[in-house]
């Protein structure tokens, strides 16, 4: 698959997330429970995403990675037990689309990386994986699709 790399300045944006430090090969099976305790507690105070949720691997070592799943939301909301509060400030990030299975992202994982070097741009922050399908609405892994962000020093 071939990846269009675009740079460009992503907005301030506050989220609320569950944070973990997980086994890497646990990663398909925790989300969608670490997902669903989000989004319990969005609509237990009535708030609504202000747009598709995402994942940001934090650290990420041979057997844990540690990452954040968040939502957006419109303002800043404290967080509660399990659920913390946060920002993303503005930055510069890369983005790439990706469409298909989740396990398959290492090319668009690496034309980002081959961008960067060869523009000599460097990474600023963890990458964030956008879902814009929802599996359960879609589900043929084959047509997913998902917006990889990676916050670089500028572009």
């Amino acid at each position: 698959m071939d990846y269009a790399i675009a740079c460009e300045r992503q907005p301030r944006q506050p989220y609320l997330a569950v944070r973990r430090t997980i086994r890497t090969d646990e990663i398909g099976a925790i989300m969608g429970p670490l997902y669903a305790e989000l989004f319990e507690r969005l609509g237990r105070i009535g708030v609504q995403p202000e747009g598709p949720a995402w994942v940001r691997y934090l650290a990420i070592g041979p057997v844990e990675c540690e990452l954040e799943l968040a939502a957006p939301v419109k303002l800043e909301i404290p967080g509660d037990g399990r659920i913390i509060s946060g920002v993303m400030p503005a930055c510069d990030v890369l983005k790439t689309l990706h469409t298909g299975p989740y396990d398959d992202m290492t090319a668009a994982y690496a034309a980002l990386n081959a961008w960067m070097s060869e523009h000599r741009v460097q990474p600023a922050g963890a990458p964030c994986e956008i879902y814009l399908s929802d599996p359960q609405r879609e589900p043929d892994p084959a047509g997913w699709k998902t917006l990889i962000c990676f916050p670089v020093t500028s572009c």
